[in-house]
Formats: structure tokens, C-alpha cells, sequence
């Protein structure tokens, strides 16, 4: 069971940054009124959850 915890983790950040990332990129385009901001931010958060899950991927092999 200990050896899973890492992979939840990592799953786990990786979808709330996407899904962080999505609901401000909503929120911006509501507000500036710019269509394109809803999937930049989705893209942003998919990035920075990609990092963050890998980032502790890597830490739990050591």
C-alpha cells in the first residue's frame, strides 16, 4: 500500500492543477472577456501538473 501512495499523489496534483487551472482560465475569460483564456489556462494548469506530479514521482524513487 505505501508504494501506491506516491502515484496517488502525483495523480492527484496533476488533476487539481489542471482543474485549478481551468476554472481560472473561466474566470479570466468571464471577466476580460477573452475566449481563448478558458484553454490557456487549462494548458497552464496540464503543465505545472505535469511538473509537479513528475517532481514527486522522482523524489519518491530516491
Amino acid at each position: 500500500m505505501r508504494a501506491i501512495l506516491p502515484v496517488l499523489f502525483a495523480g492527484g496534483s496533476f488533476a487539481g492543477a489542471a482543474i485549478l487551472g481551468l476554472l481560472l482560465g473561466i474566470v479570466a475569460t468571464q471577466r476580460l472577456n477573452v475566449p481563448l483564456l478558458a484553454p490557456a489556462g487549462l494548458t497552464l494548469g496540464l503543465i505545472v501538473g505535469g511538473y509537479a506530479a513528475f517532481a514527486l514521482l522522482a523524489k519518491s524513487m530516491e
